[in-house]
This record gives structure tokens, C-alpha cells and sequence, in this order.
């Protein structure tokens, strides 16, 4: 779980999302569980346009195209690894990237989020789709934790 409550969360990715004008730039959404189950209240919607996020939200970048909740950092919360598998790279066509948004207590931070692609690792490649799937046992598109 994501605040460390013990309830699971759900991370929904919703790539198609129009941020503004920007046709498919993509967003993920978490959906906080309880005690009743998961619900609405308190959700968080993230995209390369929120504050403290890296990058911005450009057409077809897919943000959310894959999505996983798992505990990164060690600290006993769920973080969000986020893919975007259209995401340009300079000239670097649909190369992808993936980022990570911290879980805190009180949801997901996108303070101190980190974002990795391919030409970050010396492997820039067109149409690579790096981060297209993050899904391990949990299907694409969505992750609980």
C-alpha cells in the first residue's frame, strides 16, 4: 500500500487522457483503499504537467501506458513506477521513459520524482517503447499494492 495504512491502492493508468490540448500525454490515477475497499475520496491524478513531475506532457506520450505500485525505496510504502512509452527523446522517436513518484503517508509525492529513458542509459533507440510494460503479476495498465 501506498500510505502504508495496511489497506491495498489501486494505480490506474489512463494514457489516452488529454492534458489542455494535448491529445493523448496520458495521466495515472490512485485510487486510496480503506476499510470499506477502495474508493474516490482522497484519489491523486499525476501527469508530466503536475508540479514536481519531470518533463512535460506532450501529444501521444502515453503517460500511464503501464503502471506498477512497489516499494523502491524501503521505506514500507508503495511508490508509483509510471511508464510512457511514446515519449520523444530529442529525436528520439516513441524511445519511452519511466518515472518514479514516492509514497508518503498521506498518498503519492511527486516531490523528489525521478524520470529514466533509454538515452539515459546510453541505449537511445526510435519506436523502443521503453516503460510500455511495468505489469509483473498485475496486468497492464494498473497495479495494487
Amino acid at each position: 500500500d501506498v500510505n502504508g495504512d495496511g489497506y491495498p491502492d489501486l494505480a490506474v493508468g489512463v494514457p489516452g487522457e488529454a492534458i489542455g490540448t494535448k491529445k493523448k500525454a496520458g495521466a495515472v490515477v490512485l485510487l486510496k483503499g480503506g476499510r470499506s475497499g477502495l474508493t474516490g475520496t482522497g484519489a491523486q491524478a499525476f501527469h508530466q504537467d503536475t508540479t514536481g513531475v519531470p518533463g512535460v506532457a506532450e501529444a501521444g506520450d502515453l503517460f500511464g501506458g503501464s503502471t506498477r505500485l512497489l516499494d523502491v525505496t524501503g521505506d514500507g510504502k508503495a511508490d508509483l513506477i509510471a511508464g510512457a512509452p511514446g515519449e520523444d527523446l530529442g529525436t528520439v522517436v516513441n524511445g519511452g521513459a519511466v518515472w518514479m513518484l514516492r509514497g508518503i503517508s498521506s498518498g503519492l509525492t511527486a516531490s523528489k520524482s525521478v524520470a529514466e529513458n533509454p538515452t539515459d542509459i546510453g541505449a537511445p533507440a526510435s519506436r523502443a517503447l521503453f516503460g510500455l510494460n511495468l505489469s509483473g503479476d498485475n496486468g497492464p495498465g494498473t497495479a495494487v499494492s
